[in-house]
């Protein structure tokens, strides 16, 4: 685990929720290849995986693929590294044993150029929406971990479903203004000195210049990768919004 890191050349982007299916899969590889044709470090800021539901899922027909994709990418010698978001936060040392990524904690900074960049999946932004907060911290937990580890395969993937289908019955009564990322909490990370903070998580693609005791930033909302292949690429702090071709 990795809590902070500089690159001069680097792609980010968030919300890929690979679920085993050829489009999700080739807009992965084609984001891997971008990365080994500019040369640059990739950064994905959660929900990498549509769902992850332990080390037995590195066993799966439908997850072998984009294993083998990240593991290539590795192989070219490509730094590639993964936040865990809500839907994958169960990727672990296991998984980068297995492919060579590695999994980051809830946040990283980054230095590239003469800038610090905070990037996160973003989850944690979310502090008006205090039910999924305390469910969070049990999910993360580390008995709960220990828990979904010795469980078979099958139960995981019940207990997963549950949960999705839970979140989204949640949402559909939550007031929008509950989910929405804390602006006071981000400003705290520009005036502690972050020019840039990049999330991913709310899908609602955002981006808003921030002024905190005396230091100024900006706060990027990424859009999800899964849409039109949305991605940041940065070289010595210039930032550029590119797409994969259509």
């Amino acid at each position: 685990m990795i809590d902070s890191t500089s690159t001069r050349r680097c792609i980010i982007a968030a919300d890929l929720h690979c679920d085993g299916s050829a489009r999700r899969l080739a807009m992965l590889e084609a984001l891997l290849r971008s990365c080994r044709q500019l040369d640059a470090s990739c950064y994905l800021l959660g929900d990498l995986f549509d769902v992850w539901l332990g080390p037995g899922q590195l066993a799966l027909q439908q997850t072998r693929r984009e294993v083998e994709a990240l593991q290539r990418a590795v192989a070219a010698n490509i730094d590639v590294v993964v936040i865990p978001g809500n839907r994958d936060f169960l990727l672990d040392e296991a998984f980068e044993r297995a492919t060579g990524v590695v999994v980051g904690g809830d946040h990283l900074l980054l230095e590239t150029g003469d800038q610090r960049w905070h990037l996160s999946h973003g989850d944690l932004f979310g502090t008006a929406d205090v039910g999924y907060q305390r469910l969070r911290k049990i999910l993360r937990s580390g008995p709960f971990r220990m828990l979904v580890r010795h469980m078979p395969l099958l139960l995981c993937r019940a207990l997963a479903t549950f949960l999705r289908r839970r979140s989204r019955k949640s949402l559909q009564r939550k007031d929008p203004a509950r989910i929405q990322p804390d602006l006071q909490v981000i400003g705290q990370l520009v005036e502690s000195g972050f020019d840039q903070v990049v999330c991913g998580h709310y899908h609602r693609p955002s981006e808003e210049f921030l002024e905190r005791g005396g230091s100024c930033g900006i706060f990027t909302v990424l859009e999800a990768f899964e849409d039109r292949g949305a991605h940041l690429f940065i070289e010595d702090g210039v930032v550029e919004l590119r797409y994969l071709p259509s």
